[in-house]
């Protein structure tokens, strides 16, 4: 095949590019700007900057991790944020139907309250945003859902990864290494995503041109909290410097549902999906 990644200088980009490095199919990388590994510039909400690299390459899926996934800066950004999660969206989707591309797009957990009993959710259970970035997801879902473009759609939860340093295990273990305190929250759970597990599954998808939504994360429930005492036991790093808190405490600009978790039993029989335990994960990560 041959597949274009947007974002691709992201977390989960650069998850993507290494494992398609690995295999038979062809793969360029884009981004808003050249550099990292982007050899190609896809400004998602720039329609000819999307419609000339594809002319160009002719792929035959487009996974798209490009998206503005800063919660508290899209609840202040707003314009900003829907531009790039909404209006971006339905420029891959305009691109897709005028060229017969398979799209895969990420999406989240937080178009959820995380009021269920249980916090696990299906992919058909009833959205129900509490932030404006939560809502730009799902108006970024609707706007796939509603046109007659093959997609996936891939909801994950808090991914986490080496390829790039922002996401909660390398905070975490980065502050404990330099003996820096680190504020975590006890009272939001969630099922932490390894990022090549998630890029497997964008990968599967392309593959089979699997249609619908689907849910990816890791197995297991865990708090903030839990997240940074599993990483201090693990590295032997001193606990002692994590102070337990409440969301209540950190006076965030948006809105996070606290529980949220995933049935991975559709990924599983249709993308052939496996969740890597989050200790395992840690030693992928650091070797």
């Amino acid at each position: 095949m041959k597949i274009l990644i947007t974002g691709s200088n992201g977390l989960v980009g650069n998850a993507i590019h290494k494992l398609l490095t690995n295999s038979d199919h062809e793969h360029i990388n884009s981004s808003w700007s050249l550099g990292g590994i982007a050899s190609h510039v896809i400004d998602i909400t720039d329609n000819e900057s999307i419609e000339k690299v594809v002319d160009e390459f002719r792929p035959d899926a487009i996974i798209n991790s490009a998206a503005m996934a800063n919660v508290d800066n899209c609840e202040v950004e707003r314009d900003k944020c829907w531009k790039v999660n909404v209006d971006g969206v339905k420029n891959l989707v305009n691109t897709c139907d005028n060229y017969g591309i398979h799209l895969v797009h990420i999406s989240t957990d937080y178009i959820f309250d995380g009021k269920k009993v249980g916090g696990i959710y299906t992919e058909d259970d009833e959205p129900s945003p509490q932030g404006f970035y939560a809502e730009s997801k799902l108006a970024g879902e609707k706007v796939i859902l509603s046109s007659s473009v093959s997609s996936s759609i891939l909801r994950t939860i808090l991914v986490y990864g080496m390829h790039q340093r922002h996401n909660i295990v390398t905070f975490v273990k980065e502050k404990l290494e330099k003996g820096e305190k680190v504020n975590l929250v006890s009272d939001q759970v969630r099922m932490p995503t390894y990022v090549d597990d998630l890029a497997r599954a964008c990968i599967s998808a392309a593959e089979k041109k699997a249609k619908g939504i689907f849910n990816i994360s890791g197995d297991k429930h865990m708090s903030y909290l839990d997240i940074g005492n599993t990483i201090a036991e693990y590295f032997s790093l001193d606990k002692s410097l994590i102070n337990h808190v409440k969301t209540s405490d950190l006076n965030q600009a948006a809105k996070r549902p606290l529980k949220t978790g995933f049935d991975l039993s559709k990924s599983i029989s249709t993308l052939d999906y496996s969740a890597t335990p989050f200790i395992d994960s840690l030693e992928f990560i650091f070797l």
